[in-house]
């Protein structure tokens, strides 16, 4: 039985962003190899409760569970000046007079806990998502023997392109995508990119998803539209775009169905929306609605929302950005527009045109199910993992 240690800061089995969606996915796929799955996390990245360790310990998607604290509690003021925050000021800014403009997040602390498990320990794979915690295994003798995965998630210099010198930031991007035998990129457009500069192998491992139960007729779908979205920068500057200068132009009788933490951020109220702040399962609400929104006018990366309402055939009206990251970018159930009159056309056109409907959203399974499809990912995933 082979072993992998996983680390991910987050709480995957908090589904309310796409990056623990992603975590989620690979955590079930390595158990559905019969791999021993050691889990490592941080307490304040994931904002772990003892009820939320004890859940994933329940979860049966680790043999083993650690959650380890970053730093130390600052009850005593002196000790976490003293034995904490100077001491790892300098460990986290080596060189803090020619800053690093790229997220250092590991600290001392966590990485002398992350070692002990290491030294109790022999895995074959080393398993850690994001480039911001990749110095885990820099320099770091006790993951010679094994195989260092890195799931980058997303293009980091791009995210934080508006405060970071470009060139810098890229440079340690690829410098610590290259500490690692294989990278995993989401998208084709990251794999190309990192493929051109690091120094190791990177696949593509796009994001996987189950394929749902069959779909409930048109008649039975009571939302015309459904969008989901959290409530990062990106999705507040995107949906306040959508809701001053598109949603005007649709019919009032429209039903749209609002899921997420952006319903925080929306201060428009109306008769034909409904707003669910959080959705512990969205199947529920995908196989309501016809068609699926996602207005996107800035951000990087695969949008997970646009792969999940690909997977139950539903079409897709997005700006440009919207299909970032998707493998076939046209005939894939989306309908594309930056122009908000023209967005509201695609909406119509959709809801109206039955005949439009019915091929976008044919389009949308048939990308889905060649490109998504969890099963099919597998196999893809067992050309790295299973060699």
């Amino acid at each position: 039985m082979k072993k992998v240690l996983f680390f991910m800061p987050d709480n995957p089995l908090k589904k309310n962003a796409g990056n623990r969606t992603r975590a989620l996915s690979m955590l079930s796929y390595f158990k559905s190899r019969n791999f021993e799955i050691d889990f490592v996390s941080e307490y304040f990245t994931g904002r772990w409760s003892e009820t939320d360790i004890e859940a994933f310990e329940q979860s049966g998607l680790a043999n083993n569970t650690y959650v380890i604290k970053k730093k130390p509690s600052k009850k005593n003021i002196v000790y976490y000046l003293l034995f904490y925050k100077l001491p790892n000021f300098f460990y986290q800014n080596k060189a803090w007079f020619f800053p690093l403009q790229f997220p250092e997040l590991v600290t001392m602390r966590f990485k002398r806990a992350f070692n002990k498990i290491l030294k109790n320990n022999d895995y074959d794979y080393i398993f850690i998502n994001y480039a911001s915690w990749a110095t885990l295994v820099d320099n770091n003798y006790l993951t010679e023997k094994s195989i260092k995965v890195l799931d980058t998630h997303d293009f980091i210099t791009a995210q934080l392109q508006k405060k970071v010198n470009i060139g810098q930031s890229f440079k340690e991007e690829i410098r610590r995508i290259s500490l690692f035998d294989i990278a995993l990129a989401i998208s084709v457009e990251e794999q190309y990119i990192f493929s051109q500069f690091s120094k190791n192998r990177v696949a593509l491992a796009p994001m996987m998803l189950d394929k749902p139960e069959k779909n409930r007729s048109l008649e039975e779908k009571p939302f015309d539209l459904i969008y989901v979205a959290s409530d990062n920068i990106h999705n507040q500057k995107s949906a306040n775009w959508f809701f001053n200068l598109v949603y005007p132009l649709l019919p009032t009788n429209i039903q749209i169905c609002i899921i997420g933490q952006i319903n925080e951020h929306l201060s428009i109220k109306a008769p034909n929306i409904i707003a669910v702040n959080f959705a512990e399962d969205l199947s529920p609400y995908y196989q309501k609605a016809k068609v699926a929104l996602c207005p996107m006018l800035t951000g990087t990366g695969t949008k997970i929302k646009v792969v999940e309402a690909l997977s139950y055939g539903l079409p897709i009206v997005c700006n440009t950005r919207g299909i970032d990251g998707l493998i076939n970018k046209t005939n894939n159930g989306c309908l594309v527009s930056d122009d908000p009159p023209e967005f509201a056309d695609n909406i119509m056109s959709l809801l109206t045109n039955e005949s439009e409907y019915k091929k976008q959203a044919e389009n949308a399974l048939a990308a889905f199910n060649t490109n998504y499809e969890k099963e099919h990912c597998y196999k893809n995933l067992d050309q790295l993992f299973l060699k």
